[in-house]
């Protein structure tokens, strides 16, 4: 039995459990309503939560390959995880609209991320994850600052920042505390579109 054919314990009852929410639960319900079928976890109750949460998305993953050549669509976020109809999620589309979380799938179907993980993994995952989040939390208050929104590209903020610098110079009689906020986020923001 080859790496993508190790049976996951959670798919049945997963399946059992989305069945009883046509309307979808987010991850953490799902958690609670598998919680028997749950094999023996870590003993770390870090290391324990990563296992959980790796068994229900290698689970939801798998089977959302599968279910997909049978005609449905599941839908895997962590607020919503439904299942329903391919034809009514995908509005008629041939092919299933899960392209664009590849890499995330990926990793959850290779076990050896299971395997592999220790306190210090999960450690390390859940810094860059922090770091990610606050990295999006500043992208997006320097984005409200120059009173843009977020399909901004980088020409429409150099633009609106020479506006809003030109109005806030204290040279040009503005107050200084707006150009030092305003130049702050152009920074933030060209340190985001560098990337």
């Amino acid at each position: 039995m080859s790496e993508h054919e190790t049976p996951n314990p959670l798919a049945g009852p997963i399946l059992d459990a989305l069945q009883r929410y046509p309307l979808g639960v987010s991850e953490y319900q799902l958690l609670q309503e598998i919680a028997e079928a749950l094999p023996p976890l870590a003993e770390d109750p870090t290391l324990a939560l990563f296992q959980k949460h790796f068994l229900v998305m290698n689970a939801l993953y798998r089977l959302q390959l599968s279910l997909w050549e049978e005609g449905f669509h599941l839908t895997i976020t962590p607020l919503l995880i439904r299942l329903e109809p391919a034809s009514e999620a995908t509005g008629g589309t041939s092919s299933p609209a899960i392209a664009a979380d590849q890499a995330l799938r990926d990793y959850y179907l290779d076990w050896n991320q299971f395997r592999h993980a220790d306190r210090q993994t999960v450690d390390a995952l859940l810094a860059s994850f922090w770091h990610r989040f606050h990295a999006t939390d500043a992208v997006a208050a320097a984005l409200q600052t120059l009173a843009l929104d977020a399909a901004a590209d980088w020409q429409s903020v150099q633009q609106r920042y020479r506006q809003l610098a030109g109005a806030s110079h204290p040279d040009r009689g503005g107050d200084p505390a707006r150009f030092l906020e305003v130049r702050a986020a152009y920074e933030q923001l060209r340190a985001h579109f560098a990337r």
